[in-house]
């Protein structure tokens, strides 16, 4: 689940800002950049979510990829840790 540090880090990635929990009226602004509406922050979880969920499947998917072509060489993920290759 998004946090607001993640919603600022989304939209300014820079920093400049400091907040409190996920409250947009704690929002301190240290510089004079812009900075995000209420209404964008409020949408900003959504946003957040759906690309940490995006990711989480691209990367299963690449998993998946890559044990497919493992096993289609022949090899298994033991082959691999064993070349100090796999996390597993």
């Amino acid at each position: 689940m998004a946090t607001g540090t993640d919603v600022l880090t989304m939209f300014c990635p820079a920093g400049g800002w400091i907040i409190v929990e996920n409250d947009f009226n704690s929002i301190i602004c240290v510089d004079e950049r812009p900075r995000c509406t209420e209404a964008e922050f409020e949408a900003g979880f959504a946003q957040v979510d759906a690309f940490k969920a995006e990711q989480q499947t691209q990367a299963t998917a690449a998993k998946a990829t890559a044990e497919a072509k493992l096993k289609a060489l022949g090899l298994t993920a033991d082959d691999l840790k064993a070349l100090g290759l796999g996390s597993n």
